[in-house]
């Protein structure tokens, strides 16, 4: 799955940076998105190899282990929200196409990308200091949680904030402009439901595949925040397997984007083209 994800967004990145795809602000977006991808595929993999249960690691790799977490998660988050973001500009574009031309531009794209990761990255730091490494008397290291992380107003509070920030608002956002978008694009003359169609499918598509593969993880975190804020057992095995599941279905998530473009964007099909096959291009001219 991580191969074929870093693979199918390494071409995104090319086909979305080269000229013929500029100018439009949601393949900015999709830009942006792209990269987050490749920063949580790659993460997410190296982490595989590393555990905190093997004590006999260097201490690089238990540092990589602590940091490499929270890094992991502020690539997800700023996935999730920049998918809340292109979902409503799209819908803007589509309910108003008039000033959706003057709100809808590149240049305040990457205004609102830097914003979307500074908010991201600030809701995400306290994830720094859960984690201590610690020399353990045997010899080897190990990871323990810092008493900043132990204590019960941070796990209860900052997890529901975690939670509520990065999943619930999110979830709730996409339901409700996904269902605004799919509502106005049916009410769409026949002629610009023509012109829209394909790229807001396209989006709409993104989105659903989104919140299927991100549900399960939202239920998990709740479930896991509910059984510790009311001090209650945690049926760890069980809480493993669903959050490996989660884990698979996030990747899933990362790893689809260029054949949904690929399959309903015919400029991006034809960019890929000139990209791959300019030779062809050129004694065709």
């Amino acid at each position: 799955v991580t191969a074929f994800g870093l693979l199918g967004n390494f071409l995104n990145v090319l086909v979305l940076r080269h000229p013929y795809m500029k100018g439009i602000s949601t393949n900015f977006y999709l830009l942006v998105l792209c990269i987050a991808d490749i920063v949580y595929l790659i993460l997410t993999l190296s982490l595989s190899f590393h555990h905190c249960r093997d004590s006999h690691q260097n201490l690089a790799a238990f540092y990589f282990i602590a940091y490499g977490r929270p890094a992991t998660d502020l690539a997800g988050n700023v996935a999730v929200w920049i998918t809340v973001v292109f979902t409503v500009e799209r819908y803007l574009g589509v309910r108003h196409p008039i000033k959706g031309k003057i709100w809808c531009t590149v240049g305040k794209a990457k205004i609102i990308s830097v914003f979307t990761v500074l908010f991201c990255f600030i809701n995400t730091f306290p994830e720094v200091f859960e984690t201590k490494i610690a020399q353990k008397q045997n010899g080897g290291y190990k990871c323990v949680g810092s008493e900043f992380s132990e204590h019960s107003s941070y796990q209860i509070g900052y997890y529901w904030w975690f939670v509520t920030i990065f999943t619930v608002i999110p979830c709730s956002c996409l339901f409700v402009f996904n269902g605004l978008l799919i509502r106005t694009l049916l009410k769409l003359s026949v002629k610009r439901r023509v012109e829209q169609h394909k790229v807001t499918l396209m989006l709409v598509t993104i989105v659903i595949i989104f919140l299927m593969c991100q549900l399960p993880w939202t239920i998990l975190l709740l479930y896991r925040t509910y059984l510790s804020e009311r001090g209650l057992r945690q049926p760890i095995n069980d809480i493993r397997i669903a959050g490996n599941i989660c884990n698979l279905l996030v990747q899933v998530n990362a790893s689809v984007n260029f054949y949904l473009y690929s399959f309903f964007s015919r400029k991006f099909r034809k960019t890929t083209q000139k990209i791959f096959c300019r030779r062809k291009f050129a004694d065709q001219s």
